[in-house]
This record gives C-alpha cells, structure tokens and sequence, in this order.
C-alpha cells in the first residue's frame, strides 16, 4: 500500500500543478469595472477586480469558462485555460453597458466604500496611492455631493475631516479653513485660478484637499500654509449619456442643472462633454437675493494610441447683494455675537444693490505617452475674474448701540492668470529598484487692475442696532451718496510673473518602504506697482509707484512610508514647506537699537515649514479608509512692527494639531463618514498685543460626521436615508480675543430614491434651525428644505 501511495504522489501532484490568469475590465466609458466578480465558472475559483481595473486568479491547471459578473447580474463568459506554472494573459475585457441588465445597475451603489476613492494622480503630480504618499489630503467625489443634497461649495465641502468652508471675508470667492489658516480656492486642474466670486460646483468632478505647506508642487502664490484646494471639473467618456436635474425649495430656490456627454464620431476618438447651470433664491432675511448662470464644455480628441488632446472652457456669472465681515467689533461688551440685539432676520441692506460678477476659465492639455513609461503632459490655463460697478457694504460697530452702514464701490476690477505647465512622469530602476519620477516647470503671469471709489469707504449712515426702522437703501441713494462725498476714482495696476521648476521622486526602497524627495526653485518676479488718487482739489492728486523685486526661493519636501501590513497599513512622516514674497518696506535689522534710523529693507520670504507623522489604513477589504495625524508648522520670518510702519523680520506663529478621518462602509449600503481636527494655533513672537494669543477667525475644534443608508435589493432598492452632524468651536474676530462668534452644531438630513433612470430626493438644512454665524460674523441659514428632481439618460 505504501509503495503504491509513493507511486501515485507524482501523478497527484501534476494534477495539481496551477497557474495564474490575469486580465483588466473595463467599461466602454474607458473606466475599471471595479469590484466586478472574476470566477471560473462551476469552480470555487475567483477574485475581484480592483479599483484600477486588473485581476489575477490561480487555479489548477485545464480549460474554464471565465464569468464576469456585476451585482449578481453575469455579464461576460468567456473560455479560457489555464496553464501550469505559467501566467496567461486574457485579452482585456469591455462591457457593453445593455449586458445582462448592467444598465440597471448603478455602479457607484456597489463599490466597496464608495466615498474613499483617494487614488488621483493630481495630489502627487504622479501616478501614488493613498498608502504610498506621505502626504495628508481628502476627496470629495461628485456623489457625495450629490448623496448629501448639496448645492453650493461650502455644504459640499461639509465632510472635509479638520476643515471649514465659507465665503471669503468681501464675500469673494471661498475660503477653506486649514490647519489654522485660510486657504482660498485657488486651484483648477492642477493650475492656478484665482476666482473673485463663489465657486460653483455644477461642473465639479471632484475637489482634492491637500493638506499642510504645498508650495514645492503647487507654488506659494496660490496656495496656503494649512493646504491648498484643487478643483476637478468633469471630462468627457466614451458613452453618450446625461442627466437633468432640478431642485426648489425654501426663500424661492429654483436651480436646474443639465449634463450631457456624447461621442462625436463612430470610433469615440473625439469626445464632448457639455453642462449649464441656472438658479435664483432669495435671501432667509428680508434682502440677500442671488442669482446665476454658469456654462461649461470639454472636448476631448485622440488622434492616435499615444496622444490625447483636451479642451476645456467654463464662464460663471452670479449676482448676488455683498457683505463684507462686520468690522470694529472689539468694540463690544456682548463677548458673543449671539448677545448682540441684531435682529436675525433683518439684512443692512436691500435686494437693489445687487452685484454681478463673472469667472471664466479656458485651458486646453496635450498628453503624449512617450513610452510604457514616462509621459509627457502640457498644459495651459488662462483665468479672469472681476465686477463691473460693485458694491458690497462694511458694516463697522461704533459701540453696543450703534453701526455705521459703510460701503465700498468697484467700478472696475479684474484678475487675470495665465499659466503654462509641462510635466514628464515616468518610472525607472536603479539596481532593481523602483523610481517614480515627475519634474515640471511651471510659468504664471498674474495681473490685477482696479477702478474704485475713492476713498475706499464711506459712510452712508448710522443706525440703532435694535431700530427696526432701517432705511432700505438703494443704489441710487448710494451712488448719490457718492456723488457727494467722493473726490473720484482711484485706480490701481500690479501683477508678478513666477518661473518654477521642480522634481519629486518616490524610490520604492524596500518592499514596503517608500521615500519622497522633492526639491522646487522659485523665482517670482513683482511688477512695478502704480496707484493714483484723487483729490477735490486736482492739484493734490497723487501718483505712487513702487519699483518692481525679484527673489528667488527654494521650496524642500520629504517623505516617508513604510506598510506594516503591506496595501493595508502605512506609518509615515513628512517635511514639508512653503513660503511668501515679501515686498520691501521701512524697516530695521533686528530689534535691539530702535533709535537707529529705519531704511528701505529687502526681506526675506516668509517661511512655513511642517513635519508631520501618522498612519493610514485601508483594511477590511477598502471597506474601511482611515487616517490619524499630528503636525507642527512654525511660520517664520514674519514681519513684526516695533514703531509705526517700522518692521523687523523676527516674528513666528506657531501651529500644531491632530487630524483623524474615518470613512467606512460596513455592509453593502451602508456608509460612514467622520472626522475630527484640534488645532492649536498662537503668536510665539509677535506685537506685544498679540503675544501667545490664538490667531483670530481658526477655532480649535472641527467635527464631523455622516451617515447614509441605500437599499440595493428587493422592494425598496434604490431608497435611501442619510444624515450628518456639524461641530465648529467658537473662533474670535479679533487677535486680543475680544469677541467671537459662538460654536455652533449643525444637523442635515436627507431622503431619496434613486434609480438609473431618474432620482427624487429631499433635503433638509439645519433641521435644529439654529441661530448661527460663519467667521466673520455674517449670519447663515436657518432651517431649509430642498427637493430635487434628476431624469438621466
């Protein structure tokens, strides 16, 4: 029995010898079918396909028929062998969207944790996944956007971990709380945009967050020392298909979205992408109406394997009444913007002074695959933003009793960029180890001009914080006002020009252990400043200029990565920086002998400079995506006034906090998000005033949370419920810590039913109908519902 059990051992073992297939699914939108089943068929044999589309399997050696399914639905069967010991390939698999009912259904619906898809090439400027980059960031997909019912980018951005979006202080544009510092929404695809309005997100594919300094890949000019903020817009695909949607509700809103790709010829070499968007609300108070128009397109052509073209346009034209921040308020006793006796209800200004602005943004990309491993990817962006006889009101507190109702008029201001990029990405080996590499150079032109009242405000009058009697003003009651009391226009011209190069190479050292090592060379050169301001009495006019300064910078970042648990758990640490231009100035060398006579100085940039370690973790299957971090960023050679208008570049603000973000989706359908940020942010040397004070408008707690439920099977599939909670600790207004506006919690909640053909949803806003303000003490919206309806196609 032995001898025949030794005897039988080989041929055991060669029925038992396996081999592997490996192969990619994609749909014929070009996109990997991720989380589609992969089985060889009547076998317990399978896998699934990842989320860049390929799958590998191993099986006992002999012929199969490989089943492709999606949702229980089978879409493909094809015969394939196996053989021994050797890896086949299978030719890549295309899903034709009627399959088997493929159209029914909804893709993102059945991707493991649907909300984590960190994987972008735009965060690193390189292909880098989440688990290999040392960097901290979030993105909010168009889904989520769209789950949560939002219709501006300030409720999109509401799951951002450690973050806080409102309008900027003028009401211009949108401002990102960061890690203790404002970060304007100033990136578009990857180049600077500087937009003068809101930003709108009709045509959002998503938004990246990167957080902390992030001048070496990025620039210093457009982005912050707590991050910087990327818009993606959308692109066309390889399928005609589209969406209309509409949505109404509270104070009037009206909005109407459309979306439509389409193919332009029969072998989907050339591609267009087309959305329009329209809306009007009215103010929750008894003025505050806006409305707006907003179109883009993308074309996309590929001539032949290797090159693709693109071209893409938007213009967006709100009108809306402004608000700048309420000025003067350490003058209070109250302490708290919730004890002023401001009625909630009541705006300082009426509908007639309404302002339209407009943002338009061209760009057009070359990408051309020079081998199977390094592209090229040029591209050019050109942005211009401005008002055309603006007016947005300041109000200044005198006392307790009192607000001057002061306003400021733009007749013309304009904001031009145009940059041209060109980056090559590739990958290559030294003594078999792995380098991906990216080097770029960047040059940007920016020019500012600005046609304005002078001077830049003026009081129109004073009224009783408790009056119920305010005059509603109109703009003709303004710009008689002005008539009176203004000398004329000023006008002013600036504008710089950037020249950057930079690299930054990943080397995979060790199986699981990665390093970044980044270097950029900054050279920002100013213009001549001009300014010219009137007078009543011509002959006292006023022409300064101010002579144009070069300075050249370097920007260092590292990285470190190292998987304990390799594709499932990362610790990294980082150093990163950025840094800005400063304009020379009266000033001394230090502070020791202040009798000294003050000269022209020529500073130094300012410097931002952060280490960060951490962990992230993508585990279970993806179903959970996790990050915890702490950060130190010391900014310094910062200019610190020792007498009036006197400087020495001494001073130092100090930034330190922890980050967690946790995104999970426990069981198909069910989705979770949540994150947290404590920053501790404070003036080491400053003023005396300021000294070891927080820095005002950065509270030091942010927390969120969101959750929803879809049903994918049976009766009700296709409803779903979600809701999510808001937390943002009180901020001051000013640096002595005067007064502040009050931390406040928000909570939304939402109801749809979504399915592929159409999509009902309702959502409600602040179902506590809170009172509440954003930094600046402008009031925000009580309780709101919306309800949308979408038809696609």
């Amino acid at each position: 029995m032995m001898f025949f059990l030794l005897l039988m051992v080989p041929f055991f073992g060669m029925s038992q010898q396996r081999g592997h297939l490996a192969g990619e699914v994609f749909t014929m939108d070009g996109k990997p079918l991720a989380y589609a089943s992969v089985k060889l068929k009547n076998t317990s044999y399978g896998t699934s396909v990842t989320t860049s589309g390929s799958y590998t399997l191993s099986a006992p050696a002999g012929n199969y028929t490989l089943v492709i399914s999606y949702a229980n639905y089978s879409v493909r069967e094809i015969p394939v062998r196996v053989t021994a010991n050797e890896t086949t390939a299978v030719e890549k698999i295309t899903i034709q969207p009627q399959a088997n009912q493929l159209r029914e259904v909804i893709v993102s619906d059945i991707q493991r944790n649907k909300f984590s898809r960190k994987e972008t090439s735009d965060i690193a400027r390189m292909p880098l996944a989440n688990l290999q980059n040392a960097q901290v960031y979030s993105v909010v997909t168009k889904e989520l956007v769209q789950e949560m019912g939002a219709t501006d980018f300030n409720s999109a951005m509401s799951q951002v971990a450690g973050a806080v979006a409102s309008n900027g202080v003028n009401d211009s544009g949108n401002e990102v709380f960061l890690r203790g510092f404002n970060a304007g929404v100033t990136m578009r695809n990857g180049l600077p945009s500087s937009p003068r309005t809101a930003n709108e997100i009709f045509n959002l594919e998503r938004v990246e967050v990167l957080k902390g300094p992030s001048a070496t890949l990025f620039g210093a000019q457009v982005t912050s020392y707590g991050g910087v903020v990327n818009s993606v817009t959308k692109k066309p695909f390889e399928s005609f298909r589209g969406e209309v949607a509409y949505t109404t509700g509270s104070w009037g809103m009206n909005r109407i979205t459309a979306d439509v790709n389409t193919p332009l010829n029969a072998d989907r070499t050339a591609l267009a992408r087309f959305n329009v968007m329209g809306m009007t609300q009215n103010g929750f108070q008894d003025a505050g109406k806006q409305q707006a128009f907003a179109f883009a397109t993308s074309l996309l052509f590929k001539p032949n394997d290797r090159t693709t073209v693109s071209f893409d346009a938007d213009i967006y034209v709100p009108e809306k009444t402004l608000l700048a921040y309420m000025r003067n308020t350490q003058k209070l006793t109250y302490g708290t913007m919730d004890k002023v006796p401001l009625p909630y209800d009541r705006a300082l200004l009426s509908d007639d002074i309404m302002t339209s602005r407009a943002n338009m943004n061209v760009s057009t990309e070359l990408a051309y695959k020079i081998s199977d491993h390094w592209t090229s990817r040029t591209s050019y962006q050109f942005n211009q933003s401005g008002d055309k006889e603006s007016i947005f009101f300041v109000p200044t507190y005198l006392n307790d009793n009192q607000i001057e109702r002061r306003y400021r008029i733009f007749d013309r201001y304009s904001l031009t960029y145009n940059s041209l990029q060109q980056n090559f990405v590739g990958d290559f080996f030294i003594s078999n180890v792995k380098n991906t590499l990216v080097a770029g150079i960047d040059y940007s032109f920016y020019k500012n001009t600005d046609l304005s009242m002078s001077p830049a405000f003026l009081t129109f009058d004073t009224v009783g914080i408790t009056d119920q009697a305010w005059k509603p003003i109109t703009r003709a009651d303004i710009l008689k006002s002005r008539d009176a009391k203004s000398p004329g226009d000023s006008y002013g011209r600036s504008g710089n020009k950037i020249l950057s190069g930079y690299l930054s190479n990943v080397t995979n050292v060790a199986d699981r252990l990665f390093v970044m090592l980044s270097l950029s060379v900054n050279h920002y050169m100013a213009d001549e400043t001009y300014t010219f301001t009137p007078n009543k009495d011509p002959k006292k006019n006023t022409v300064r200029t101010l002579e144009g300064y070069e300075q050249t910078s370097l920007s260092p970042k590292f990285g470190l990565v190292y998987q304990p648990i390799k594709g499932q758990l990362s610790l990294f640490a980082n150093y990163m920086n950025s840094f800005r231009n400063m304009a020379a100035s009266q000033g001394l060398p230090s502070d020791k002998d202040l009798t000294l006579e003050p000269v022209v100085m020529n500073w130094k940039p300012e410097q931002a400079n952060q280490y960060e370690f951490g962990a992230k973790g993508e585990l279970l299957d993806g179903r959970i995506n996790t990050t915890l971090s702490y950060y130190n960023i010391d900014v310094t050679n910062s200019l610190r006034e020792v007498s009036q208008d006197v400087y020495v570049q001494d001073g130092k603000l100090r930034s330190r906090g922890v980050e967690f973000d946790f995104i999970a989706n426990p069981i198909s359908g069910w989705n979770i998000i949540a994150g947290y940020g404590y920053n501790d942010i404070k003036y080491v040397k400053s003023i005396e005033a300021n000294m070891n004070k927080r820095k005002n408008w950065a509270p030091k707690h942010v927390a969120n949370v969101w959750t929803s439920y879809k049903f994918l099977q049976g009766s009700l599939t296709g409803f779903g419920l979600g809701a999510g909670i808001n937390y943002v600790d009180k901020v001051y207004l000013d640096v002595q810590e005067v007064f502040a506006v009050p931390a406040y919690t928000t909570v939304n909640a939402t109801a749809f039913y979504d399915k592929p053909k159409y999509r009902i949803g309702v959502k409600l806003n602040n179902l506590g109908d809170i009172q509440y303000w954003d930094f600046y003490g402008k009031p925000q919206k009580p309780f709101e519902i919306l309800a949308n309806l979408s038809f696609k196609f």
